[in-house]
């Protein structure tokens, strides 16, 4: 006999998932910024960015739940590491189109390939597919944001060095996961 959560409990778990997201986005975008800032193409635009991989797997796993904790954990790190210094309007854009483009790319995949919400048939082809759509949406909008607000004028090299940086941070994030879960034993039927 399964029972329905109650919305109480829902709640409390839709709050636990966005916090981890939280805590889980600030902390990989600080390794990253530790990592790899002494190869960043410009402020904002890195050859490898970690942070990509975490936005689309939480977003794949925890759906709105996890949108709602990258655009806190962008807003958040945006602030933290000031990004864009007294420009509140960019700082919550580009967090926006951070939590927005993996969600794009989500609902992308959940239509027009048939992927079901549980991701019981994610299969290697549909994960590249989400990643690919993902690590070129994100570069493209956050590209267009920044020349419209005037921060960057780098667009064609930024799109091509911010997609390079989306694409294999995903791809890092992503396998690296599959690793760990390889240690983990399955159950047995």
């Amino acid at each position: 006999m399964t029972t329905t959560p109650s919305p109480v409990e829902k709640l409390r778990l839709n709050l636990l998932i966005v916090t981890a997201t939280v805590i889980v986005y600030m902390l990989v975008y600080s390794t990253n910024d530790w990592l790899f800032k002494h190869i960043e193409f410009t402020q904002g635009i890195a050859w490898i960015y970690l942070p990509a991989g975490i936005r689309l797997i939480c977003t794949l796993l925890f759906a709105e739940a996890g949108v709602l904790g990258i655009l806190i954990g962008s807003v958040l790190t945006s602030s933290l590491y000031s990004l864009f210094p007294g420009d509140p309007v960019t700082t919550v854009g580009y967090s926006v189109i951070s939590a927005l483009a993996p969600y794009l790319a989500y609902r992308f995949t959940l239509q027009e390939m048939r992927l079901q919400r549980s991701l019981i048939n994610l299969t290697t082809t549909r994960l590249l597919a989400c990643i690919l759509l993902y690590g070129l949406a994100n570069p493209l909008l956050q590209l267009m944001w920044f020349v419209l607000r005037g921060v960057s004028y780098h667009f064609w090299s930024g799109l091509i060095v911010m997609s390079i940086g989306d694409l294999t941070g995903s791809l890092i994030v992503v396998y690296a996961i599959k690793l760990l879960l390889s240690f983990v034993p399955l159950p047995r039927h």
